[in-house]
């Protein structure tokens, strides 16, 4: 019995020390000055690849932060599927309105897989000007030198630069547990993936060579996958070359999200990091939320030392709230005054989501339905 509670007592710490130590390395890592910042010369120009559908909450002041971009040379192509999307009027105004910013709308899709999203890419990816190309996504808004910030990390060693995103501007309940979920548990395990080499990278914000993309087939070659972005890292790390998470956040305009959406999402997400990590996905509710690992804590220290359990789980998730409240700050520079209620939820619907990604393999995604095999290759249904 003892050894079986200094297992439980193990794990608990190994919970707390892995969470510790991802906000430790936030928190040194975000805002740290680039390297090569001060060096014009490598301001190499940049293509950004905007894929788009619909008008999603923020979409224009979204679109708007890349055409205010400070950077020497650039451009910036947006591709709808369908010439009847509605956000094609929006691309159209702003791109009148910023004449001396180099950018095109791309009509239609060419499918090349089942991944939608990589087949609204193929016709702008193929019509870029430059050899270095950034690929985000509509809702994502970025400061005028986030460009130059990202380009500057850029190495002959490096093979693909992503960032953490963070969740701000979110308007009720649905979008304020997804923020919460983006700002605490993404980001810190994000960083702790990048500290012992594992790959982790977020479509959000992608910046990579075509010329070296190449060498895998190009984006072509990622539209069997759900998670293009996740594989174009195993790509670039099968080349020989490092996926880095810059040194600062990508920020994420959350507005309305209905709660269906917020599960189905997340849901998504979990069922991708089972398909393309089953093991690890299996022990995750012991390692990266408060709920489970205090309970385990609290049985290893009432049997081992007779703590109460009511006790040690205060002390617990105290301490993690702590963690998360210092990972948020960082992050978004302000609190919610509703953060704990919508922390306390979060943890209560971590263990229920992570169930329900384990038990299947079916994922809604822009509208469709669509099977998650092992490897995480994706088939329509």
């Amino acid at each position: 019995m003892t050894l079986v509670l200094s297992a439980l007592l193990l794990i608990w710490a190994l919970a707390q020390g892995l969470t510790l130590v991802g906000t430790f390395i936030g928190l040194r890592s975000f805002k740290k000055v680039p390297p090569h910042l001060d060096a014009p010369f490598r301001l190499y120009p940049v293509t950004i690849l905007k894929p788009l559908k619909g008008v999603d909450s923020g979409v224009g002041s979204n679109l708007r932060s890349f055409f205010e971009l400070e950077y020497p040379e650039f451009e910036i192509l947006f591709s709808i599927a369908d010439e009847r999307d509605p956000v094609r009027f929006l691309v159209e105004d702003l791109i009148h309105s910023y004449p001396k910013v180099n950018a095109r709308l791309i009509v239609g899709e060419v499918v090349v897989g089942p991944n939608p999203k990589v087949n609204n890419l193929i016709r702008s990816y193929e019509s870029a000007q430059y050899d270095l190309v950034m690929i985000s996504d509509s809702n994502t808004r970025v400061a005028p030198d986030y460009l130059r910030r990202m380009v500057a990390q850029m190495d002959n060693n490096v093979g693909i630069i992503t960032a953490a995103v963070v969740g701000f501007n979110s308007e009720n309940l649905g979008g304020r547990l997804e923020a919460n979920f983006l700002n605490t548990f993404y980001a810190r395990w994000m960083h702790l993936a990048a500290s012992v080499d594992r790959t982790c990278v977020v479509g959000k914000s992608m910046l990579f060579r075509r010329s070296v993309a190449k060498r895998f087939g190009g984006i072509r070659e990622l539209a069997r996958y759900l998670a293009e972005d996740y594989m174009a890292g195993i790509a670039m790390k099968r080349l020989g070359l490092r996926v880095i998470v810059a040194t600062d956040p990508i920020y994420q305009h959350i507005g309305k999200y209905s709660f269906k959406q917020f599960w189905d999402r997340h849901l998504r997400w979990g069922r991708i990091r089972k398909s393309q990590a089953p093991l690890p996905f299996l022990f995750e509710p012991l390692f990266t939320g408060a709920t489970l690992s205090g309970l385990v804590g609290a049985l290893a220290f009432w049997g081992l030392f007779g703590v109460s359990p009511l006790l040690f789980l205060s002390i617990h998730f105290g301490l993690w709230f702590f963690y998360d409240v210092i990972q948020t700050l960082l992050l978004e520079g302000t609190l919610d005054h509703r953060m704990p209620v919508v922390w306390a939820l979060r943890e209560a619907l971590s263990f229920p989501l992570w169930f329900h990604s384990m038990i299947g393999n079916t994922v809604q995604w822009r509208g469709k339905k669509y099977t998650l095999l092992p490897g995480g290759l994706l088939e329509s249904l």
